[in-house]
């Protein structure tokens, strides 16, 4: 077995990794190894992770072209792991390390079930001192279906926390006239008051490591802070910095802003922006630790999340999502001309019901100015004429009847004058 540069074939470059350190990988991923010989992988895991190598097998010979594994690190389970490189030869049948392909994965998406989506637990943080382990060989008896639930980053969970928490998931009502009021920098304050009340560890808020532009990092202001405020940090923690940054393009481990592009350590996560070729503007938010002293202080990982506009930082997921935002901002007009004021939320995480998930797309929030009327209503967008998707959005309506008027328009039926029609229904 050899370390070779990674991005490489495996046939040249070669340096040999020792007969002991070998068996003693071979014994932990086989699940017979000890202590010591875990602790002596994770090491070999590291130095080769931190050095841009990959693991290339012997098991073909010395001539062929080496089946490749590349050391990574699955943040969520705060492990190390040998991921195969598929697209490279295969093992040989006889090799430990050897797995056989896994069956087509079955993709379950947020259309198969009214999945739940509840507000992250503890502080604000995603980064984790790093592990001391190493998975081993899947266990042969589980199942390979590569079965895939909804599942949203962390990262991704703590940015709409912020945006929330600032509410920036809301088209604000409109002022008495004229047009609406916002900038990029009002949202930005609105963001960093709100990470005034949290907290990355005991005792340190998010205020305190929260830069809202690219200069702070290429300067490396954000490392200077970061080292010093260490000193003081609560052992058991793993100093980390935030970057919310404005993002007129995102690649798979870039940022690209109008001050400058930051390079993100590992692949940027996202609901599908890019095969999907969502435009911009993005809010992204970055989270900046040490993985390894080597390194230093980088941008670990990142969540771009689509946003209305540059000075409306309200999450969509699709470009049609924008065109139901602007419907509804024009509705507000609409409703206007009545005395009629109109707030949205767009609604991010489950409402408390019961021990069951219910999440409309928006809250419409409606005040008479005429009568002293209020109201409240969900609004339900149906994105699908699929008989499944409709049953499921009908048991979710079914639900929210409980707590409150509901309404439910198909997509090519959200126009402005719609809206303000359906809002004057349920406010009369």
């Amino acid at each position: 077995m050899w370390l070779v540069a990674k991005d490489t074939t495996g046939s040249t470059g070669r340096v040999a990794i020792g007969d002991g350190l070998r068996a003693a990988l071979v014994r932990w991923y086989t699940g017979h190894g000890n202590e010591a010989d875990h602790r002596a992988c994770v090491s070999l895991v590291v130095t080769a992770r931190e050095n841009h190598k990959w693991l290339a097998c012997d098991c073909l010979g010395e001539v062929t072209a080496p089946p490749l594994l590349s050391p990574a690190y699955l943040s969520f389970q705060e492990t190390y792991y040998l991921r195969r490189l598929t697209s490279r030869p295969m093992h040989a049948p006889a090799c430990p390390f050897f797995l056989p392909q896994a069956p087509p994965r079955i993709r379950e998406t947020a259309r198969d079930s009214l999945y739940a989506l509840d507000v992250p637990d503890g502080l604000f943080n995603a980064h984790q001192k790093a592990p001391e382990k190493l998975a081993q060989k899947p266990d042969h008896s589980e199942p390979d279906d590569r079965s895939r639930g909804v599942a949203i980053p962390r990262l991704g969970k703590l940015l709409w926390l912020l945006l929330e928490r600032a509410g920036s998931n809301v088209l604000r009502e409109l002022p008495p006239a004229g047009p609406r009021e916002g900038s990029i920098s009002q949202e930005m304050r609105f963001l960093r008051r709100a990470a005034q009340g949290l907290e990355i560890a005991p005792g340190v808020p998010l205020s305190a490591h929260l830069y809202t532009n690219a200069i702070d990092y290429e300067k490396r202001r954000v490392h200077a802070r970061l080292r010093a405020a260490a000193e003081r940090w609560p052992h058991e923690f793993a100093p980390q910095a935030f970057l919310l940054l404005e993002a007129n393009a995102v690649t798979s481990t870039e940022i690209v802003t109008g001050l400058g592009t930051i390079s993100v350590r590992n692949r940027i996560q996202h609901t599908g922006i890019i095969r999907a070729e969502v435009e911009p503007p993005f809010l992204v938010l970055a989270v900046v630790g040490e993985h390894s002293r080597k390194e230093g202080y980088v941008a670990l990982r990142a969540y771009a999340q689509p946003v209305l506009s540059g000075n409306q930082f309200v999450p969509t997921e699709r470009d049609h999502d924008r065109d139901v935002l602007r419907a509804l901002q024009d509705a507000q007009y609409i409703l206007r001309r009545r005395d009629i004021r109109m707030a949205v939320k767009k609604i991010l995480f489950d409402l408390p019901f019961a021990d069951v998930s219910v999440r409309p797309d928006f809250l419409i929030a409606l005040l008479d100015d005429n009568t002293g009327q209020e109201c409240r209503f969900a609004l339900q967008i149906l994105q699908s004429s699929d008989e499944d998707y409709l049953a499921l959005r009908a048991i979710e309506r079914t639900r929210l009847s409980q707590l409150g008027p509901v309404a439910a328009l198909a997509l090519g039926d959200v126009t402005p004058e719609i809206v303000a029609r359906t809002a004057l229904g349920i406010l009369s």
